[in-house]
């Protein structure tokens, strides 16, 4: 190792090394715009769900189309005639559903006596129902909404939109605004708070400099995946910036350390290097495992979220590892010359005070962690996204003017055998009578039975049946995800089980949902098992202790159960993949916090220190640098909270925010006072050849 960094830090060495980063930055700016973004969570089902077998049936027989209803008022039957007319001929429609369908529009639509007329118009209010030829993730969709708005923006009419297709389209407009509003705030937060942390006003640029070219290099590698969830594209660079932050801040340290000591930049950078190396590898090892955790979920998205960020954190190792002793002899004039007073206390009484009070410190810490523990099962989750939607937002204001007017569009498709014309009769006559749907369309329900098949309007036949199925489109009363919609979603499957059998498929987010849920919780138990024994290994090898990776995973542990015991008290309801991927994270990142003073500690007795002055020696060197990452990880997660209007994004946002400030808390106030209460066993535990031997005072 010696020899390697030896010549990393030499003038050829740090040369290549120049050369080196400078075209992985310029090639990765180029590859970072051919990055594709997913936006369809659908294709992160099992390959064994019903939904997704639902999906590929339904894709055969109909094609993969979307809805999207548009409310259109202050106009006339003339007007409306005309803009269907319009929006017919926009690229990417495939039909409209309006009230020019149900009834002869020469008479005053007052005076029609069909029943299906107020599902297309309510005082002076017109719905239209336009398909797409292509689901609510194309961008020809995506187009056709956008031509179809501008056209209605000619018009003196007032226009509200609701549906799958226009949700998909504002989750992609946020996505991509996002992106690098937050990045764009997250770096001045981020060097404020390393400037208030630091000893040299040169210290946040050094460091800076590692992540931003971090963060460019793993954008670049997005080029070369398939494709990237918009959930994951949304917060991974400032996730990236905030978790890796450590292993450049490590080495800055260090090197410091051995400048003060006397030696050359050269020999300084080499030693602080390698002295840092098991910090910052073990701060690596914990945080991408923490990650790749979430590989094991059934539910792809996890493995999407797990991958990518892990990849990022790996990255930023590399990049800290081999530019970092560059820039510390590049920049040592300044380092050195720029050096000012910290801002932070030293903590010198800190570590005296924590082990004067190990003992109630450690009553309470145990008493808190059982009422979370308690707490955080009683907390309630969506296990999809639309029930965390503000109310504010653009979207949910324009569809609670729809449902005002004409009800809920909720809709749920069920594809049955063409043939079995009796049974969908019978399904569709039990349905109609159930309380929580609001309407049925389908071949048997807009056609009487006394008409000959041979005698159905085409247009009847191309929307309602295909080569072997035909489908029924249900229409619900529940919006958001709550007790009603799993029950009627189960009702509509109990009911077409009865008439069909085995052969049917259902489709839609409340059929869905029941499933998802029974997947994502027993994803949720193999994610929490391998993320503790994984960190839990990695910390135990670390430290060649059985001991020490026991108290710090219960430490983190506890801050993770009190996070989520929060939202019980304040009756907040969490996503379940929110929930899985702060866990995971949580454990992952802020366990190097713990790593780090743990070390230090360790290191200090094995220097036959008393456990107070260790204890008071390990806080001075580390609490500094805890701090700013604890600091800059809280701020990226709550600037992500307060900027992203994406409700999964901004939800686990403020998730990190708090973890992280818990995670730092327990870390500065509850290890300290374990690692001097059980000193003994964890001296006995820990097999590592530098072992204490004095009496444990």
């Amino acid at each position: 190792m010696d020899k390697i960094l030896r010549k990393l830090v030499s003038k050829k060495g740090m040369t290549i090394t120049a050369i080196v980063f400078v075209v992985l930055l310029i090639a990765s700016i180029g590859f970072a715009f051919m990055t594709k973004v997913n936006y369809n969570m659908s294709l992160y089902l099992p390959e064994d769900s019903k939904t997704k077998q639902s999906m590929e049936v339904f894709e055969e027989e109909f094609g993969l189309t979307t809805m999207l209803q548009v409310m259109i008022s202050d106009t006339n039957n003339e007007e409306v005639a005309e803009i269907v007319d319009e929006v017919k001929q926009i690229e990417g429609v495939k039909s409209v559903n309006w009230l020019g369908d149900v009834a002869d529009l020469k008479q005053p639509v007052d005076a029609v006596s069909n029943p299906l007329v107020n599902r297309f118009y309510k005082d002076g209010n017109y719905l239209l129902t336009i398909e797409m030829n292509e689901d609510e993730y194309s961008l020809v969709t995506d187009q056709a909404i956008d031509k179809t708005q501008d056209y209605l923006k000619t018009k003196a009419v007032t226009v509200n939109y609701r549906g799958p297709a226009m949700s998909a389209k504002t989750t992609r407009d946020l996505t991509a605004r996002e992106t690098l509003n937050i990045m764009a705030v997250v770096v001045p937060v981020a060097l404020i708070i390393l400037i208030i942390g630091s000893t040299s006003w040169i210290e946040p640029v050094v460091v800076l400099i590692s992540l931003l070219t971090a963060i460019v290099i793993n954008l670049g590698v997005n080029g070369f995946m398939p494709n990237i969830s918009f959930i994951t594209m949304a917060m991974a660079s400032a996730l990236q910036l905030a978790v890796s932050l450590d292993y450049s801040l490590f080495f800055v340290h260090r090197y410091y350390e051995k400048r003060e000591a006397g030696m050359d930049k050269r020999k300084a950078a080499v030693s602080s290097m390698k002295d840092a190396l098991g910090s910052v590898t073990a701060s690596c090892l914990t945080t991408v495992f923490g990650f790749l955790a979430l590989v094991f979920m059934r539910y792809r998205i996890g493995a999407d979220i797990g991958i990518n960020l892990a990849k990022a954190v790996f990255i930023s190792y590399l990049v800290a590892l081999f530019m970092m002793p560059m820039l510390l002899i590049v920049f040592d004039k300044w380092l050195l010359k720029s050096k000012h007073k910290s801002f932070v206390p030293n903590f010198k009484k800190i570590g005296g005070r924590i082990h004067k009070g190990r003992f109630p410190i450690v009553a309470i810490f145990l008493v808190v962690m059982g009422i979370a523990v308690v707490f955080q099962s009683k907390t309630k989750f969506f296990y999809g996204d639309q029930g965390v939607l503000e109310e504010d937002d653009p979207v949910v204001v324009q569809d609670v003017a729809i449902t005002n007017e004409f009800g809920y569009f909720q809709p749920v498709v069920i594809l049955y055998d063409k043939d079995a014309k009796t049974e969908a009769v019978a399904v569709a006559e039990v349905l109609q009578d159930h309380e929580l749907i609001d309407g049925i369309d389908s071949i048997v329900t807009s056609i009487p039975k006394t008409i000959p098949s041979d005698m159905i309007p085409a247009e009847y036949l191309d929307r309602f049946v295909g080569d072997k199925y035909a489908r029924m489109i249900v229409s619900i009363k529940v919006m958001d995800e709550t007790e009603d919609m799993y029950q009627v979603a189960e009702d509509i499957e109990r009911i077409c089980k009865e008439n069909f059998g085995d052969n049917y498929y259902t489709l839609g987010y409340a059929s869905s949902i029941t499933e998802i849920k029974d997947t994502v919780t027993a994803d949720g138990i193999i994610v929490q098992i391998i993320s503790v024994v994984t960190i839990a290994l990695i910390v135990g090898l670390i430290f060649k202790s059985i001991s020490i990776p026991i108290v710090l995973v219960l430490v983190i542990q506890t801050a993770i159960w009190i996070n989520f015991a929060i939202p019980y008290f304040t009756d907040k309801t969490l996503t379940y993949i929110g929930y899985l991927v702060v866990s995971s994270l949580q454990l992952g990142a802020t366990i190097d916090y713990a790593v780090l003073l743990t070390s230090r500690y360790m290191e200090f007795r094995e220097q036959k220190m008393e456990k107070k002055q260790a204890l008071s020696l390990a806080m001075q060197k580390s609490v500094n640098t805890i701090l700013v990452s604890c600091f800059v990880l809280a701020a990226a997660g709550f600037v992500e909270m307060l900027m992203s209007n994406v409700p999964s994004v901004s939800e686990m946002g403020l998730l990190i925010g708090r973890g992280v400030l818990l995670s730092g808390l327990l870390v500065l106030v509850a290890l300290p006072a374990l690692l001097v209460l059980l000193d003994k066993p964890i001296q006995m535990l820990t097999f590592n050849k530098k072992k204490n031997k004095e009496e444990n005072i």
